[in-house]
């Protein structure tokens, strides 16, 4: 099951020791008691200053399908409501989506036509299941809705898919000019203002590499196609901010030529079809880009690229981004990715006899994905490049490709956080200064014993909160327990409103008050 694209998963840091010069507070906390007998999977929902939903899936027993039950807390972590559905044990669940009002789920039953929806309200935890007739044998990638209409996108035998599937009537209707041999899928962009739905798909033709973005109405009727090609450079990845119904800004990364390796950003306005003013930014061009690197090693990097442009040679780095949903401020868009490679091990196969055919062989395997920095970039509403930013990212290892940094906003301030064993990394940035150098944020042997969790997951929640969730023993448990709770705590982050610099030990020390009066809630 794909889960809702808030969630960014991380080693959560938390706690009653919490050591106090680390600025992290325990804010409200809250815990379910964990079935002894039952098979039972936690999945947590953060929904912004709405609070977060709690979904407990129980394993399917006695012919019948998965029991889930709903609670949705407050911001403070209160109980407001809780409601459960059964899942059909001929059904699965495929992926999720959440909007401003309800969040939804689309199962599917194997090998069949037949597909079932379930929404949620957010706010008094009504349910409505839906139920329709899709392509069979499709892989969905992406699943989205807007308005009454599920927007539905995958591969149906390799070649993209794109389907719309009203709840009201139970129709569906396949997006045309999709269909292609040698193309992928993106992404999709819903512009709910206007009702359009924005296909973006990557394809190679006639030895060129083509980004276009398909644009369809709300009825599914194809309105328009934007083609961004260029000789030297080919476009990866792009999102959309838009501006109006006809005019809007594609951020992404680009290449040199067909390869998944970026060779830097481009920002372009697109006005009806036309793409304007498309500015490419290399890598080299981006001043704090090579920060994440040792002092001596940046100076030699810099003296290379300053050599290479007086010579009238380009500088060209080959980089793979993961890029994260733009994020738009009153007068800012943001750009955040994340600089990673495969990771790679050498695997020695056991011998199986004598005569092995294996022995003392030995072979490469990827082994998840290592990370070495993220960059911030902020383009005014004007589309025009401001000031970038980076965070090293050391000895971090993750086997899904995810989203590994957290963002939080303080004002004008911005604290980026990832996680390295058991630790937390954090730096507070105001556009291009550093105004806190990276700090790591360890756990007292307390609190390591009692709260941490290798499956722990933390997220930014909204202002300057973190939630943080995961299995753990009960906070009171002796050390031979074995007891079991899932755990949700509200952290925040001190920073001075107005320089952005963590409270010093005396400040943080006068907040404690505001600590001890949180009190803890139980569920059961």
């Amino acid at each position: 099951m794909k889960y809702l694209r808030v969630l960014s998963p991380l080693i959560a840091f938390l706690g009653c020791g919490l050591p106090v010069s680390a600025q992290l507070e325990k804010a409200a906390h809250i815990e379910f008691a964990v079935s002894s007998s039952l098979d039972e999977n936690f999945e947590v929902f953060p929904l912004g200053q709405q609070g977060a939903l709690v979904l407990t899936r129980s394993g399917m027993y006695q012919g019948h399908g998965e029991e889930w039950r709903f609670v949705k807390l407050s911001e403070d972590l209160k109980p407001v409501w809780n409601n459960s559905f059964r899942l059909n044990f001929r059904f699965i669940p495929v992926m999720a989506y959440q909007n401003h009002t309800h969040a939804y789920w689309v199962f599917a039953e194997p090998d069949t036509d037949r597909f079932q929806f379930l929404q949620v309200n957010l706010e008094t935890g009504f349910q409505d299941v839906h139920e329709g007739k899709l392509l069979s044998n499709i892989d969905l990638q992406q699943f989205m809705v807007m308005e009454s209409k599920a927007i539905l996108a995958g591969y149906h035998r390799g070649r993209p898919v794109v389907m719309v599937h009203s709840f009201f009537d139970k129709t569906t209707r396949v997006l045309p000019d999709l269909y292609e041999k040698n193309s992928e899928l993106n992404g999709i962009d819903l512009n709910e203002k206007d009702g359009l739905i924005n296909v973006m798909t990557y394809s190679f033709r006639k030895r060129q590499c083509l980004f276009e973005i398909k644009t369809y109405n709300y009825e599914g009727r194809h309105m328009k196609t934007t083609t961004l090609t260029d000789q030297d450079y080919s476009i990866i990845s792009g999102q959309i901010i838009p501006l109006n119904e006809s005019d809007s800004y594609l951020i992404g990364n680009y290449s040199i030529g067909c390869t998944p390796f970026s060779q830097g950003l481009y920002i372009s306005q697109i006005r009806d079809t036309e793409p304007e003013n498309l500015e490419y930014i290399e890598f080299s061009e981006l001043r704090n880009f090579f920060n994440y690197m040792s002092p001596k090693r940046k100076a030699r990097m810099i003296e290379r690229i300053g050599r290479r442009k007086s010579l009238g040679k380009e500088n060209r780095f080959r980089y793979r981004l993961l890029l994260h949903n733009l994020i738009e401020t009153e007068d800012e868009i943001l750009l955040v990715a994340e600089v990673y490679y495969p990771n790679y091990r050498n695997y020695n196969p056991p011998s199986t006899g004598i005569n092995s055919f294996y022995r003392g062989s030995s072979f490469r395997a990827q082994d998840g994905f290592r990370y070495t920095h993220a960059i911030v970039c902020g383009f005014d509403k004007n589309g025009r490049y401001k000031w970038d930013n980076s965070f090293a990212i050391k000895n971090l290892v993750s086997q899904d490709l995810q989203e590994m940094v957290q963002l939080s906003r303080f004002g004008e301030y911005w604290v980026l956080a990832y996680p390295e064993e058991g630790n937390i990394h954090t730096e507070v940035i105001k556009k291009e200064k550093v105004v806190v150098e990276s700090t790591k944020h360890e756990l007292q042997p307390r609190a390591r014993s009692l709260f941490f969790n290798e499956s722990a997951i933390l997220a930014a929640w909204y202002d300057k909160y973190f939630l943080a969730f995961g299995r753990q023993k009960p906070e009171n448990a002796s050390p031979n327990s074995q007891k079991e709770v899932y755990y949700l705590t509200k952290l925040t982050y001190q920073v001075d409103p107005v320089t952005g610099i963590p409270l010093s030990d005396t400040a943080a020390n006068s907040k404690t008050s505001l600590q001890k009066r949180s009190t803890d809630s139980t569920a059961n």
